[in-house]
Order: structure tokens, then C-alpha cells, then sequence
């Protein structure tokens, strides 16, 4: 019987520890994050809002089902920089709840799925550190040399577009997930002038506005003939 007892007491112990989440310990900052490269002619050292930190929320919160505008998971809407800007006590990462629901690694850690990587915590951490500014670079280099939706399209609509253009529901029924899709969608003229904010089409990405030079890569994307590589 006494076997049976601390066996079954052992099942239990083991039972909370793999239930319990980790906690993460945020006190400790995390390393800057990487340089960006040579391309882009902005400050190395700051975290620019537009073109690090809104990506990162677009992909990983404000998606389809989640915090984008027709979910609204929550009652929370995190596509704009005034969303955001809500949840962040500026110069202390430690004190935005910003930060902690996204790292603490606790049971309302979030996203819950797909928890963001350690370059993407650094890039929350020192923007909020930095003052958490609505901030931009407008001159981060624009390789048009060989453009291609592989090499060039591609990663502007990962970064901007499949937080809500993809899955089973995509926003306004438009998936970009593939070539094909990118394709069609330019083919209607409904990616131009959306991602120009042209009047008669939903401005995509919601919250911001891509570079110039993204916009110019994807008409000259399209003027080429809409290469894939």
C-alpha cells in the first residue's frame, strides 16, 4: 500500500511540472539585435517602428483569428502604432504589458501557438527601450537590380501581408500564400492600388504604409512581366 501511495503521489508531482509553463526571467535584457545590411542607410543602432517592430506584431498578433481589426480577439486590435503604443511604458520594457504577455512564457503568454523567437523579442525589447517610437526609415536601400517575386516580392509579403492574407479565412476573402495568388491579385490591380492607398481600395498593410521602395520593386515587378525567379 505504501508503494501505491507514493507511486501515485510521484504521477501527480510529475503531472504539475510538465503542466506547469516556465516562467521566463525578463529582467534580464536581451542582446541588440543584429545589424541590418549595408543596404539600409538608417541608424544601425535604433529600432525603427515601421520597419522592424510593426512586421513582427502584424505576422504574429494581428492575424486572421486573432488581433486584426474584423476578429478583434479580445476586444484588442493591434494594427496600428496607437494600438500598440497602449501597452508599452516607454524606455522600460520590464514594465509594458507589451513585452511581459509576449516573453513571460506563462500560461497567458501570447502568441500561444507560435511563440515569437529571440530575434523578436530583442527587436520589441530595445524598440520599447529606445522610447518606443512611431518611427520610420525611409531609406533602407532598394536593390532593383534583378527583381523577382522569390528574391524581392516574396519577402515584402511575408513580412506585411500573410498576417491577414492567408489560412483557411483570409481577409476580404484574398489569399497571398502563393505565387499564383500574388500573381492574380496584381493582374486585378487590386495589389497596386491597395498598397498605394489609392482611393476605391482597401490601404494594405493595415496600420501602416509600405516603403517607396517597396512599392516601386512591386511595379517593377509587375512591368517585368511578374518574374517568380
Amino acid at each position: 500500500m505504501k508503494f501505491s501511495f507514493f507511486a501515485a503521489l510521484l504521477v501527480i508531482l510529475l503531472i504539475v511540472v510538465v503542466s506547469c509553463h516556465h516562467k521566463a526571467d525578463l529582467s534580464i535584457a536581451p542582446p541588440k539585435p543584429a545589424p541590418p545590411g549595408p543596404e539600409f542607410k538608417c541608424s544601425h543602432d535604433t529600432i525603427y517602428f515601421q520597419n522592424f517592430v510593426l512586421p513582427v506584431i502584424l505576422t504574429g498578433c494581428a492575424k486572421s483569428g486573432c488581433h486584426d481589426a474584423a476578429t478583434r480577439k479580445g476586444g484588442r486590435v493591434f494594427d496600428s502604432y496607437e494600438a500598440i503604443y497602449k501597452m508599452v511604458v516607454p524606455f522600460d520594457p520590464q514594465a509594458s504589458k507589451l513585452y511581459t504577455i509576449l516573453f513571460s512564457g506563462s500560461s497567458q503568454r501570447m502568441p500561444p501557438d507560435t511563440p515569437f523567437n529571440a530575434d523578436q523579442k530583442s527587436i520589441i525589447y530595445w524598440w520599447i527601450a529606445q522610447g518606443a517610437y512611431n518611427n520610420k526609415c525611409d531609406s533602407a536601400g532598394c536593390d532593383s537590380t534583378n527583381v523577382t517575386y522569390t528574391g524581392s516580392i516574396s519577402p515584402i509579403v511575408q513580412s506585411w501581408c500573410l498576417s491577414c492574407h492567408s489560412g483557411s479565412s483570409p481577409q476580404h476573402g484574398l489569399s497571398l500564400e502563393t505565387y499564383a495568388d500574388v500573381v492574380a491579385c496584381a493582374n486585378s490591380n487590386r495589389l497596386m492600388g491597395s498598397i498605394r492607398h489609392e482611393s476605391g481600395y482597401s490601404a494594405m498593410p493595415q496600420g501602416a504604409t509600405l516603403s517607396p521602395c517597396d512599392i516601386a520593386l512591386f511595379q517593377k515587378w509587375i512591368n517585368l512581366g511578374k518574374p517568380q525567379k
